[in-house]
């Protein structure tokens, strides 16, 4: 069975305009996104996706793609659709759907990219094997990830920042809570390496709040 954490229409609200704050954050992973995505009109999902800030940002940088935003949330992929078309980007579609079963046809996709979604994927055994088989030959995967390994009295620094920042209380227990259920960079490199993906590139050192890992479909 897949567990779906619920979040209501306030808090998903109240996340968007809490992570808005951080676009830098957007910008520096859809580089890497751009980066490693060399097909033209390339089929990307953003997978997790949220308030679809990321796929906002990736629209914004590769203007002939197609972004997929998929979301187990009917509220976070209404909220996607309402941010992606604000700024009149075409090429954005959004799919209900979890990690462990991606509605796609097999080798179908170019890019998957995944932000801090990991910690709530139910199997995530499955779901890199699920990535692989809707990737194409050579397709990427792009995942950053929380940290397991941050220390508690870091991640309590950010609870109080966040506090001082209004981000709300349920917004703060979402990303705290998160830490709780996050994999260390040595778990995700096991999970891309057991999956078939060969490991392209790794950012972030073993006490940093999060890391990124970048695979290829072998």
């Amino acid at each position: 069975m897949v567990v779906i954490f619920l979040v209501d229409d306030k808090t998903a609200e109240e996340f968007s305009a809490y992570m808005k704050k951080f676009s830098e954050l957007y910008v520096s992973l859809s580089n890497i996104v751009k980066n490693h995505t060399t097909t033209p009109r390339p089929l990307i999902v953003d997978l997790g996706c949220g308030p679809g800030l990321l796929s906002l940002e990736i629209l914004r940088q590769i203007s002939d793609a197609t972004v997929f935003g998929v979301d187990p949330l009917k509220n976070m992929l209404s909220l996607a659709k309402k941010n992606v078309n604000k700024e009149g980007h075409e090429g954005f579609e959004s799919l209900r759907g979890v990690s462990e079963r991606i509605p796609f046809k097999d080798e179908s996709i170019d890019t998957i990219v995944s932000r801090f979604s990991l910690a709530y994927w139910k199997h995530p055994d499955m779901s890199f094997f699920e990535m692989h088989r809707v990737l194409k030959p050579g397709g990427k995967i792009v995942v950053e990830a929380l940290n397991r390994d941050f220390p508690k009295w870091k991640l309590f620094c950010i609870k109080i920042g966040m506090f001082l920042k209004h981000a709300g209380r349920d917004v703060i227990r979402y990303h705290v809570d998160a830490y709780e259920l996050a994999y260390s960079m040595e778990n995700v490199e096991l999970l891309c390496k057991n999956a078939g993906f060969a490991i392209l590139e790794k950012q972030g050192r073993k006490r940093e709040w999060k890391f990124i890992i970048v695979a290829e479909k072998q």
